[in-house]
C-alpha cells in the first residue's frame, strides 16, 4: 500500500532530525572545518546522496542549527512579545537559558567552536542571526534601564560576556556550579 501524504512527511522530519543531529555532534567534536559530509551522512546513518536531497552544503547545514538553536534560546525571552521584560519574564528567561545549556551542551560546544573560527558564518547568516538577536538585545537594554542601572547597554554587554563565560567554563569542567551561578544572575538581574 503507498503512504500517504502525512506519512511521506513523517519520514521527511524525521531523516532532517536524523541529519541535523548527526551534523551538530560532528560538528561539535570535529569543528566545522575539519567535518566533512561524508562524516555527517555516516553518523546519521545515512547516504551522501539523501543527504544532498535535503542540504546543499555544510554550511547550509550550519546555518540550520545555528538558526534554531538562536530561536530555541530566545523562545522564552518577553514571553508575551509585548516589547517589555517584566522581573519574571527575566527569571525565566534566565532559568530557560540555563536548563538549555545543560541539555544542549553539544549546541553550545558548537557555537562556541564557530565563534572562534573565523570565517564560518557567511554574510547572509549573520544578518539571520540579527534579526533574531537585534530587538532582544533592546528589551534587555530598555530592562536594565528601567531597573536603574547607571549604564544600561554596558550592563548588557556584561550580561553577553558572562554568559559566553558560563558556557565555556560549563562545557569544559563538568564539577561548574551551573545552578549557583544561576541564582547569582538571578539576584543580580531580577530580585
Amino acid at each position: 500500500m503507498p503512504r500517504t501524504k502525512q506519512q511521506v512527511e513523517a519520514i521527511r522530519q524525521q531523516r532532517v532530525m536524523q541529519i541535523l543531529d548527526a551534523a551538530l555532534n560532528v560538528f561539535a567534536h570535529k569543528g566545522f572545518h575539519s567535518a566533512t559530509i561524508a562524516d555527517i551522512a555516516q553518523k546519521a546513518g545515512v547516504s551522501k546522496g539523501l543527504l544532498y536531497h535535503y542540504y546543499s552544503s555544510k554550511e547550509e547545514l550550519l546555518s540550520h542549527i545555528v538558526i534554531a538553536g538562536m530561536n530555541n534560546l530566545v523562545e522564552k525571552f518577553d514571553e508575551n512579545h509585548d516589547g517589555v521584560l517584566t522581573d519574571t519574564e527575566m527569571e525565566l528567561f534566565i532559568n530557560d537559558m540555563f536548563r538549555k545549556i545543560i541539555e544542549n551542551r553539544n549546541y553550545w560546544k558548537l557555537y562556541l567552536l564557530v565563534m572562534l573560527q573565523p570565517n564560518v558564518f557567511s554574510k547572509e547568516l549573520m544578518q539571520k542571526l540579527e534579526s533574531i538577536y537585534e530587538p532582544v538585545v533592546a528589551i534587555l537594554i530598555q530592562y536594565f534601564r528601567r531597573k536603574g542601572y547607571p549604564n544600561p547597554d554596558m550592563e548588557f554587554m556584561m550580561l553577553h560576556a558572562l554568559s559566553d563565560g558560563i558556557i565555556i567554563n560549563y562545557i569544559t569542567n563538568e564539577d561548574f556550579p551551573l545552578d549557583a551561578i544561576k541564582n547569582e544572575i538571578i539576584k543580580r538581574y531580577v530580585k
